[in-house]
């Protein structure tokens, strides 16, 4: 068999074969494509848990911390935590403390955007028991339990 002759008996796929894959790909991705973003969400709202989790246990190291003497929670007072896509803002009257405490942890509060659509918008509440010791609570129950603090919802 010579070249010209091997040429011609290797045509490469026909436009069926072709049209037949580009189908069999299209159902895969219509099938897939929802489950691929229910994982991302999954992993965005993980994230964000981790987030919070992480500020809530910078306060707590930092207000069981017997070196700091200034800028320590109140026990009358309250801060709030605000958990946006925009990032972390800190208010209230104990927002000193809980600022110092992030810095302490080495933690920007302009990086911790919220990236996922359930936790776009959370407000964690910070106060103190009479001994200093904070506590904090949500207005979530789901979130309130993965993190381990009082939920606001309930009474």
């Amino acid at each position: 068999m010579n070249k010209k002759q091997k040429s011609l008996t290797n045509k490469g796929f026909s436009l069926v074969e072709l049209i037949i894959v580009i189908a069999i790909m299209a159902v895969l991705v219509g099938v897939l494509a929802p489950q691929f973003l229910k994982y991302v969400e999954r992993s965005r709202k993980a994230t964000d848990v981790d987030n919070m989790q992480a500020v809530i246990t910078a306060i707590q190291v930092y207000a069981a911390d017997p070196d700091v003497t200034t800028d320590k929670i109140q026990p009358s007072k309250n801060a709030t935590l605000t958990f946006a896509t925009a990032g972390l803002t800190v208010g209230g009257d104990n927002s000193t403390a809980v600022d110092a405490a992030l810095t302490s942890a080495s933690i920007d509060k302009t990086n911790l955007k919220m990236k996922s659509t359930d936790y776009s918008s959370i407000v964690i509440t910070v106060a103190a028991d009479t001994s200093g010791v904070p506590t904090f609570s949500v207005a979530n129950t789901e979130l309130a339990t993965q993190l381990g603090i009082k939920d606001t919802t309930t009474p």
